[in-house]
């Protein structure tokens, strides 16, 4: 069983979900420690009354601490625990502070929120953390076959260079030039392998 998905942030400020096809949303919340997505309650909000499949992601930068991203993170999505998968996006200069940071963030969110969340990084990234790994935190990878436009694919492509210390993908991230009904830009393509269920143990506190 596998879903279909997006993630949008205040990038995709003017997407009506209503009528873009989607399984589940995951939606920008937070950056560092001082920026919140003004957008992501919305989305949230509308995704929920349609029955879809809802996640809320902190985009790191790196520039404080991981457990004080956290924390930040924590502070303004409170009122998602036990409905949202959460997760943290791991990318850019960010990478550059290495495993033990992020590993700090998850360890952290994991204490204050019971949850186990999944990070998001490259795939090329992603075959160097043994710790996080271990940690039996989900693993949220992207990689692009190209740049072209493309709507849902059920098998997208990706090379055979294993995913490290990680035993599985969760979700599989493979374009940012989605192009679907409903909405003229560019959107971030996901395919979760999981069905609603397991989406739902992702989400709650103590799986």
């Amino acid at each position: 069983m596998a879903m279909n998905g997006i993630d949008i942030s205040n990038h995709q400020a003017g997407i009506r979900l209503a009528d873009v096809p989607f399984d589940f949303v995951i939606c920008k919340a937070t950056e560092g420690t001082g920026f919140v997505d003004r957008y992501c309650d919305g989305f949230i909000q509308t995704a929920a009354s349609m029955g879809r499949k809802t996640g809320v992601y902190h985009y790191a930068t790196g520039q404080t601490s991981g457990r004080e991203e956290a924390e930040y993170f924590y502070e303004n999505t409170k009122g998602y625990i036990g409905k949202c998968l959460l997760a943290l996006d791991w990318e850019g200069r960010t990478v550059e502070r290495g495993p033990a940071y992020a590993q700090a963030f998850l360890d952290r969110l994991r204490e204050l929120t019971g949850v186990r969340a999944l990070i998001y990084m490259s795939k090329s990234v992603c075959r160097e953390w043994s710790g996080v790994a271990a940690g039996d935190y989900g693993l949220w990878c992207a990689q692009y076959a190209g740049n072209g436009p493309t709507g849902y694919q059920t098998d997208p492509w990706t090379d055979d260079g294993g995913t490290g210390a990680f035993p599985m993908t969760a979700i599989y991230q493979y374009s940012s030039s989605g192009r679907l009904q409903g909405y003229d830009g560019n959107l971030d393509l996901n395919r979760a392998y999981m069905d609603e269920a397991a989406w739902d143990q992702y989400a709650s506190p103590g799986k």
